[in-house]
């Protein structure tokens, strides 16, 4: 039997947010993207329920306030009911709580061949012992040791995200949304410290090849630092 999975939603207030940051310490500029200080928003929020992965949405042009959507194994009953009785009025009031957290349960199953739209904020990263770095830029230290002409950015990117499928789902159509190197934050060794690392958004159209390992895909994420902002399949109807 498939575990339940369900979507979250929140809408974080962004100078409560920004206060709850400061009281902890993370109101810093090496927190670019705002992926740390919301991971530990939630994980006060929620605890070890805090829903991942998740994605955090903003309006550069702020016409519209933030909102977060996020996976979780828990509805969004069970998550208000822990945020009541064990957040911090801080961390509480980054969100309203009054008419519960909103949410609803994902489909059961996905049926083999289903098509679908997709959009994720992925950080394309692959690691060797300690050392994470760009699969780009790693492509491109490869190719030039072997005296080879690189493959555009898309492309790496396009490999790097059918990998990212495995037997879940084949890839039909992709593009690269956007691209940016960021600076993130991150706790290692006991210290949290920046560093800078590729934020891309990849849009397209995938078909479900195992059902059940596509909705273990959803509930895992794509790509590492999933507990930070990065790796939330959003989906929609195929075009």
């Amino acid at each position: 039997m498939t575990a339940p999975l369900y979507m979250i939603e929140l809408r974080p207030d962004p100078a409560a947010l920004i206060r709850f940051a400061q009281d902890q310490g993370l109101n810093t500029h090496q927190d670019e993207d705002l992926g740390y200080v919301t991971h530990a928003w939630l994980k006060a929020l929620c605890g070890e329920l805090a829903p991942k992965p998740f994605r955090l949405l903003q309006d550069g042009r702020n016409l519209r306030p933030p909102r977060l959507l996020g996976f979780s194994a828990h509805d969004g009953t069970r998550l208000t009911e822990h945020a009541r009785a064990f957040a911090s009025p801080l961390a509480a009031q980054v969100c309203s709580l009054a008419d519960g957290i909103a949410f609803k349960p994902m489909p059961e199953s996905w049926p083999n061949g289903r098509k679908l739209g997709f959009e994720v904020m992925a950080c394309p990263i692959s690691r060797l012992g300690r050392n994470e770095d760009d699969v780009y830029r790693r492509h491109l230290r490869d190719c030039d040791a072997r005296a080879q002409s690189p493959d555009s950015r898309e492309m790496v990117y396009r490999r790097w995200l059918t990998r990212q499928f495995g037997s879940a789902a084949t890839l039909d159509d992709f593009s690269l949304g956007g691209f940016r190197y960021l600076r993130l934050l991150r706790k290692a060794r006991g210290t949290r410290s920046g560093f800078l690392a590729p934020q891309a958004l990849f849009r397209g159209t995938l078909s479900v090849r195992d059902g059940a390992g596509f909705g273990a895909l959803l509930a895992r994420g794509i790509g590492r630092h999933r507990a930070f902002g990065f790796g939330m399949l959003l989906l929609r109807p195929a075009p």
